[in-house]
């Protein structure tokens, strides 16, 4: 991963996206070292809680959080789909996930995470803006499902240095069940696959 140097010679935590920054602006960053360290594929994770649960998004997977007060509502779309929501020109498709999880929230859903995968994009609704918890203090365990039939949800389980677990959903795979695939989507995975 290529990170900038900031002002004080600290790495800034967003990645150089052109490659005209690599000859002058970018080095290699080095592995931290420490009994906390481990290479969990993400710099990060956002966040947030649902009833008795904590939940992970991990951050090269969101796109944006939205406010989530004025949803369009979908005629003849069922729960857990909240409505949609303009983010950056286009409608995304926002789930209720604590509704999908069968989790009851006391809290008012008032901002919806954008996750995003290519060109695909949709949101979940959340009751707070996500807190942003470093790679560096997180480690991962394995998946602990709170109910054994959504088991094949649960992708994993990080745990930060203060001890939360936060568990880490296919979020895709919920979204897929819920809406299906677009013929225009369904061609473009089957495009991607072959020319691997």
């Amino acid at each position: 991963m290529w990170l900038r140097s900031g002002p004080m010679g600290a790495p800034w935590h967003a990645t150089c996206d052109s490659s005209t920054f690599a000859s002058t602006t970018c080095k290699r960053r080095r592995p931290s070292e420490g009994p906390h360290s481990m290479n969990l594929g993400t710099r990060g994770a956002l966040t947030f809680r649902l009833g008795d649960y904590n939940f992970a998004v991990r951050v090269e997977e969101a796109g944006g959080v939205l406010d989530a007060d004025r949803l369009a509502q979908l005629p003849g779309v069922a729960e857990p789909v909240a409505g949609v929501a303009a983010f950056r020109g286009e409608m995304v498709p926002v789930v209720d996930l604590a509704g999908f999880l069968g989790i009851e929230s006391l809290a008012p859903h008032r901002y919806a995470l954008v996750l995003f995968r290519g060109a695909d994009r949709f949101a979940l609704l959340v009751p707070e803006i996500p807190r942003l918890v470093a790679g560096r203090d997180l480690r991962e365990a394995p998946p602990e499902a709170p109910d054994p039939e959504l088991s094949d949800l649960f992708e994993s389980t990080l745990v930060s240095e203060d001890q939360d677990h936060y568990h880490c959903l296919n979020y895709w795979q919920i979204f897929e069940s819920i809406i299906p695939q677009t013929a225009a989507s369904a061609a473009r995975d089957v495009h991607a696959k072959r020319t691997r």
